[in-house]
């Protein structure tokens, strides 16, 4: 696990996309960098994100509203040169992705949580259907918490400056993401696991994903628009 304290990215005012387009846009720029260095296949990035599209109002639903979409980018997306672009692009997907009914848990947990088969009968399935889907599985996970507006007091101990949280979600099969940001900065967590990478290519890509942020964030106005 690597931890980072890094700014928030900045956009130009009246920008299409979001903070966690930037985000995704930089997730997916670190990805495309290491397995080019590294020599790997070419393959679309997939890159599983959890949405909580609950209303913000007092009749807000309690309890855990999120459901996981996967956000594709295809080969022809993999120009550094066209940030601009992609960020737009990925603010029109991720916003048709939420409009988009989806089983909270997707297809796996609509399995698992079947109420018509045994538990072991489910388990199995689910377990099967995960290997049976593998090439086609998430290259990574996404989980950005959002900004915390508040700051967290904690008594004696005093006010809390930054927080950073590991998402316990199941490890895809490369490396996930987590971020939440408080007072202008953002805190990251990149989790991977070591059958995959070792310690210091887990830093290595904690130094991408910064610079692959640092790019979203130089995006001219004018080419935002």
């Amino acid at each position: 696990m690597a931890v980072l304290d890094l700014p928030v990215p900045t956009r130009p005012k009246g920008a299409p996309y979001t903070v966690n387009d930037q985000l995704l846009v930089a997730t997916f720029l670190t990805v495309v960098r290491w397995n080019r260095e590294h020599g790997a296949r070419v393959e679309p990035v997939r890159i599983t994100m959890p949405v909580d599209d609950r209303p913000r109002t007092e009749d807000m639903p309690i309890g855990n509203g999120t459901r996981l979409v996967e956000v594709t980018f295809g080969d022809e997306e993999r120009d550094p040169e066209n940030t601009a672009r992609l960020l737009r692009a990925t603010a029109a997907r991720t916003k048709a992705l939420k409009g988009r009914p989806r089983a909270q848990l997707g297809l796996s947990g609509s399995l698992l949580t079947t109420p018509v088969l045994p538990v072991g009968v489910r388990a199995l399935s689910t377990r099967a259907l995960r290997v049976a889907a593998s090439p086609w599985a998430s290259t990574t996970l996404l989980s950005n918490l959002g900004r915390i507006p508040y700051p967290m007091d904690f008594g004696d101990a005093g006010r809390a400056t930054a927080v950073w949280v590991s998402a316990p979600a199941r490890m895809p099969r490369g490396l996930a993401v987590t971020t939440t940001s408080t007072g202008g900065r953002l805190q990251l967590v990149l989790r991977w696991s070591r059958a995959r990478l070792d310690d210091s290519a887990g830093e290595l890509l904690g130094e991408i994903f910064t610079e692959s942020l640092h790019t979203t964030a130089r995006t001219t106005p004018e080419a935002a628009t």
